[in-house]
């Protein structure tokens, strides 16, 4: 191939640039650069100690807002080389302003950018092999650099192309393209973290209305993210519109539950039927109903914590073709109705008193509204009444409140004579027949009863 680097290429780039770098250290000239790296070094060394000097004073850790925490002197490390990167820039800009032959600058800040890139991999990469990936990729890029390969690197990667239908795209295309992603990526992301840090601590906004601009600003992050991405591999808005067409249409085919769930969720922090903090009763899968308050809502479920422990991640789509009843919508105080029966023989006027005595005494009953006792019904075997008391706390329960309604009720009815009933059955025998036991048979035999021939009833000796 025409860009193809052979072995006597190489060499002799090699061989060149070991001259370049001999005159450079035989000269004056050569002396000046290696004084204004020493001299550029010294400075930025100085002033990142006296950042951490006081950094040390105030506070133990810098905490930047990328979810990265940077200590003193981790911090002061990267500052260094900042500052000396951008200190030999100058210096670099300075030399060629008055034509002044600067080999060793351009090598020399290649190096320090390499050793800024690992530093920050080193640290904020928890994975070994990929924090070893970029250790490797800064390497060949130095050597590539200093020996003067770059250029030759770059026409060979950009002469291999790749074809996807109407779209042709370089290897270089795709690499310069992966390296845009993955920086405007990282960035989007503090960008966004920043922004939902200042909404929640700057701004009134409830926390529907700060989820529903989180969410817009994330979509238009990554749409303006994917878009500049595509653009620095070469690829126009005209091509994507022509190959991405169908291949719209078959994701949407194949993704129109994750679509419905994303419009409800939408339409959810929009309308606010249900908000964060709400305590509200759902359907379960099994045909039961749940309750639970909302600790999380996003664009694709909702997230319902239980008193179990647990958390349920309930699709948006449910909440916007079932029925779900919010607790907690316009008041957080909610109303608990306990049924309860009493035996027909006791005390109505009493039980209903001793009942909301013992209502009342219970902490998380409100005292306003008062607690009511009702009657319901003359049932079956029961007089049926209903106590009916309000809480302000459902998410530390409600069955609880119950239980400790029904023991107050059942000790009070207990301690003062109140029956509460249970189903009884009495059984009334019309007529009597005589039974007698034959000595031969340890079986009683019926006797007919002389009133009614054939009748078998009572035993007899």
């Amino acid at each position: 191939m025409a860009n193809s680097i052979s072995p006597d290429k190489f060499s002799m780039l090699f061989t060149s640039l070991v001259q370049e770098l001999r005159d450079d250290l035989s000269n004056p000239i050569g002396f000046l650069q290696i004084g204004a790296i020493g001299a550029t070094y010294l400075i930025a060394w100085l002033f990142a100690k006296k950042v951490n000097q006081h950094l040390e004073k105030g506070i133990e850790k810098v905490k930047v807002h990328m979810r990265f925490v940077l200590s003193p002197d981790q911090f002061a490390i990267i500052l260094k080389y900042l500052l000396w990167m951008l200190l030999l820039w100058f210096c670099r800009v300075l030399f060629e302003e008055f034509a002044i032959p600067a080999n060793l600058l351009p090598a020399t800040l290649n190096l320090i950018f390499a050793l800024l890139v690992i530093r920050l991999a080193s640290h904020y990469i928890k994975s070994t092999f990929w924090s070893r990936f970029v250790y490797v990729i800064c390497v060949i890029v130095v050597f590539l650099r200093i020996f003067k390969l770059w250029n030759p690197t770059v026409q060979l990667l950009d002469s291999m192309t790749i074809g996807l239908g109407k779209i042709t795209i370089s290897v270089w295309g795709l690499t310069e393209a992966i390296i845009v992603f993955i920086l405007l990526w990282a960035a989007a992301g503090a960008a966004n973290r920043f922004i939902a840090h200042w909404l929640m601590n700057y701004t009134h906004l409830t926390y529907s209305d700060r989820t529903l601009l989180q969410r817009v600003i994330k979509a238009a992050l990554v749409t303006a993210v994917i878009l500049i991405s595509l653009r620095a591999a070469g690829i126009h808005m005209a091509a994507i519109a022509v190959t991405g067409g169908a291949i719209g249409l078959g994701i949407g085919v194949g993704l129109q539950k994750i679509g419905s769930n994303l419009i409800s969720g939408i339409m959810l922090l929009i309308s606010k039927p249900i908000r964060h903090g709400d305590v509200i009763v759902f359907t379960k899968i099994s045909g039961d109903a749940g309750w639970g308050w909302i600790t999380g809502m996003n664009l694709n479920y909702v997230q319902v914590a239980t008193r179990r422990g647990t958390s349920l991640l309930i699709p948006n789509s449910v909440f916007m073709t079932q029925q779900t009843e919010n607790l907690s919508y316009d008041d957080v105080s909610i109303r608990l109705n306990i049924p309860f029966g009493i035996a027909y023989e006791s005390d109505l006027s009493k039980a209903k008193t001793l009942a909301l005595s013992a209502a009342t005494g219970i902490d998380r009953i409100l005292k306003n509204p008062e607690p009511k006792c009702l009657v319901m019904e003359y049932g079956d075997n029961t007089v049926n009444l209903e106590l009916r008391v309000w809480i302000d706390d459902p998410k530390n329960g409600i069955d609880n409140v119950k239980d400790a309604v029904f023991m107050a009720v059942w000790d009070s009815f207990h301690a003062n004579g109140i029956e509460i009933a249970f189903p009884q059955r009495d059984l009334h025998i019309k007529s009597a027949v005589p039974f007698k036991i034959s000595k031969d048979s340890p079986q009683p035999i019926a006797e007919e009863s002389p009133e009614n021939p054939g009748d078998k009833g009572r035993v007899t000796d």
